[in-house]
């Protein structure tokens, strides 16, 4: 009796032992996918980061083949992306202070505060192509210019706006509110829908050459997805 006890309490110990090297094992299985996806998601960021640099080093250069479907898709993905605009991109209100008090060299100041931190600005673009021609740097202005077609077109091209199913895609505040400010419209009441597909802006806005009052749908869903809503 004394001999099974000491052989049962032999085993237990010696299962008690495998099972804490299986604990252990399977902790540090656990430990090593953790990190690898960690690694797996620092690696892709990187690439996309390398992608979005990579198409922004031509849009520096005003290529005429750049893609800028691709090169707001690549921003989306790359840790730069900032989907606010509006007070939360430092320096855009100095901008739109500057330029409506005629203060040209202050306002290219601070559109190159937000620039830095948010090259894809449709907002700064916008308010530094004005700037930059008031100032007479017409180099300047091009680039402002340049950046201002391309980002437009892309969300032209996204769809007509005039329903959810057909919604212009924007990716930040600054460029759904740059857009509506390019086309010369006036926002009269804003709201948020949703359907199974997204999230939408619905503006109705006028036009004040016409007179002519409709609504404008904006798709934010990659906005809301990323923390951002479309006021801020």
């Amino acid at each position: 009796m004394t001999i099974l006890l000491r052989e049962f309490k032999f085993l237990r110990q010696g299962m008690s032992v495998r099972g804490l090297v299986l604990g252990v094992s399977l902790t540090l299985a656990a430990c090593g996918t953790t990190q690898n996806a960690r690694e797996r998601e620092t690696t892709l960021r990187q690439q996309n980061q390398s992608e979005y640099r990579q198409l922004l080093e031509e849009a520096f250069q005003l290529s005429f083949t750049l893609d800028f479907d691709r090169l707001r898709r690549a921003y989306v993905a790359s840790p730069e992306y900032n989907p606010y605009g509006g007070v939360k991109l430092k320096g855009l209100p100095e901008a739109y202070s500057a330029v409506e008090q005629a203060e040209f060299e202050t306002c290219l100041s601070s559109v190159d505060q937000v620039l830095e931190h948010n090259y894809m600005s449709l907002e700064a673009h916008m308010i530094g192509v004005v700037c930059s021609g008031q100032a007479g740097d017409f180099d300047r202005e091009d680039l402002h210019r340049y950046m201002v077609e391309g980002l437009m077109t892309s969300i032209e091209n996204s769809g007509d706006g005039k329903s959810q199913a057909s919604a212009f895609q924007t990716i930040s505040t600054s460029e759904l509110r740059g857009f509506v400010r390019l086309k010369g419209l006036q926002v009269l009441d804003q709201s948020i829908v949703y359907d199974k597909q997204g999230i939408y802006d619905k503006m109705q806005v006028r036009d004040p050459e016409s007179g002519e009052e409709y609504p404008l749908f904006f798709n934010v869903s990659q906005q809301f997805a990323s923390g951002g809503t479309a006021t801020e």
